[in-house]
């Protein structure tokens, strides 16, 4: 598309530049979404799960498996692309999934492709492009997760079910759009999910 809009501005003698924030993001967007996303709504699955060998030599490591959703579309009143990010994890030595949603903002300095912040100040989440494939989760501090996230928040979490000393940086693979339809916070994102 750039080059597109560059070989045009070209061919009537003028010099186009686009803001190297808007390339950057353009770019990681590619990335992040596996294809070009234009003004279309996106979506991108990425999941992890540990082995036992993997969780025995990581002692400090509580999460046992974890699925990212990013969730992006434009908005309607002009204000660009927008992402929300949602994510369930499991923790070591408890059965039930726990979730987190929070938006985000594109990323300008050509580290992270996204920048989000957990609802209600629950933690930030970094994600960075690994390749063409995974991508990197940052949870420098930790993030606050609930058990039911459409249900009223609890303060009663059982015990364990927070995020370790060694549950700051996650690779996790893109896979399959439908194998995140949990996540799915809308009609319309189940329905584009479950078509894939």
């Amino acid at each position: 598309m750039r080059s597109r809009l560059r070989m045009t501005a070209l061919g009537f003698g003028l010099i186009l530049t686009l803001p190297a924030g808007v390339t950057v993001a353009a770019e990681a967007d590619i990335q992040l979404f596996g294809k070009p996303v234009g003004t279309e709504n996106a979506y991108a699955c990425y999941i992890r799960k540990y082995s036992k060998a993997h969780l025995a030599s990581h002692p400090d490591q509580n999460v046992r498996d974890m699925m990212v959703l990013v969730d992006s579309h434009m908005d309607e009143e002009g204000a660009g692309r927008q992402y929300i990010l949602g994510m369930t994890v499991n923790f070591r030595y408890l059965k039930q999934t726990f979730s987190t949603y929070g938006g985000c903002s594109a990323g300008s300095d050509g580290k992270q492709a996204l920048h989000c912040g957990i609802d209600c100040y629950g933690g930030t989440i970094g994600v960075r492009i690994k390749d063409e494939k995974s991508i990197l989760i940052d949870i420098p501090y930790g993030a606050r997760v609930a058990e039911d996230y459409f249900e009223e928040e609890r303060s009663d979490l059982p015990q364990g079910a927070k995020f370790g000393s060694d549950d700051k940086l996650f690779r996790l693979d893109r896979t399959d759009l439908s194998s995140c339809l949990p996540l799915a916070n809308s009609d319309e994102a189940k329905a584009a999910l479950a078509a894939h």
